[in-house]
């Protein structure tokens, strides 16, 4: 399955997004026969979540419904790393009405269903500006509307999915490149690979990943590689401290830059041969989702389960 490219959302496709009606019509039957075969709803669907996840459930947590009715009857669930209009474009094609996404949906940890308040960028910075400074945001608006009128149901699942032992965004990550064999007995996130340079790796992960343009390399190309250790999602400067020292190469997804990146880089400029390759967040947890597709049909074997990779949100000019 490719990645959606949607980095321009235009006015014909706003208006498709959020038009019901006939648009809709089509796939009434389809989700009113998975309605009769399994009658859970998206309530029952994250109870059974919860009982099986193998962790103890926090009560501060981001993993909480977004958006939708948690009553809803499920006919279909489609898990994702980031519920995006191209995601949830996907879920109703496919039937599907309960979207569990690893990110937020609406672009913020508090995932608030409007555009949060203006903010300075001048003099008193960090002040907000008069209440619904941005009142009609056209991204908001198209991504509520498609989940109304198709009755869509958000659930975030990403803090007890990570708490998992082993970590499934480790393991996804190496599935996805093929390195799962490589692993490290004790600790998944270390492998040690055919030799290779860094150059030569990163390519490889590129083409791996179909990644556009997101990825980028701190380090000499030549570097000899063998050892690596995988950082998925957003990890802070104590990952890189204490992995960077025993591999040759971290692969991480997103990093502050003035931190883990300006580490590497001095690294290498002390004499160390070492690499670090980002691919970004979105990219680094999209593997993860393919295996809680695959944990959600055991887990719920009533309901079709899917995984929609939404792809490198980055290109790169020429």
């Amino acid at each position: 399955m490719m990645p959606f490219d949607m980095n321009r959302l235009s006015r014909r496709e706003f208006v498709a997004l959020t038009a019901g009606g006939a648009a809709a019509a089509p796939l009434a039957s389809k989700r009113q026969s998975a309605l009769h075969a399994a009658g859970l709803t998206a309530q029952d669907v994250i109870d059974r979540i919860k009982k099986n996840v193998g962790v103890e459930w926090k009560a501060d947590t981001v993993d909480t419904f977004k958006a939708g009715d948690p009553a809803t009857v499920v006919t279909g669930v489609v898990t994702t790393s980031m519920a995006t209009l191209a995601a949830l474009r996907f879920a109703v094609k496919a039937g599907a009405n309960l979207i569990i996404t690893s990110g937020p949906t609406f672009y913020a940890r508090a995932d608030a269903p409007t555009a949060p308040p203006r903010r300075e960028t001048m003099a008193g910075a960090g002040t907000p500006s008069p209440a619904g400074a941005y009142p009609n945001d056209r991204i908001f608006a198209a991504k509520n509307e498609l989940i109304r009128t198709e009755r869509l149901v958000i659930w975030r699942f990403s803090d007890h999915w990570r708490a998992r032992t082993p970590d499934p965004l480790v393991q996804g990550l190496a599935d996805a490149l093929g390195w799962s064999r490589f692993a490290t007995a004790d600790d998944p996130a270390l492998v040690s690979i055919p030799a290779t340079t860094l150059g030569a790796l990163a390519s490889t992960i590129k083409k791996k990943l179909n990644a556009r343009g997101g990825i980028r390399v701190v380090g000499d190309p030549q570097t000899a590689i063998r050892k690596v250790a995988l950082l998925p999602a957003t990890t802070a400067i104590d990952a890189a401290l204490k992995a960077l020292p025993a591999v040759d190469a971290i692969v991480a997804g997103e990093v502050r830059e003035w931190e883990s990146v300006e580490y590497a880089r001095d690294t290498v400029t002390a004499g160390g041969k070492k690499g670090l390759i980002l691919i970004g967040r979105v990219l680094s947890e999209g593997p993860s989702m393919n295996a809680c597709a695959q944990w959600l049909k055991v887990i719920v074997p009533e309901l079709k389960t899917s995984w929609v990779p939404i792809g490198d949100p980055y290109w790169r000019p020429a």
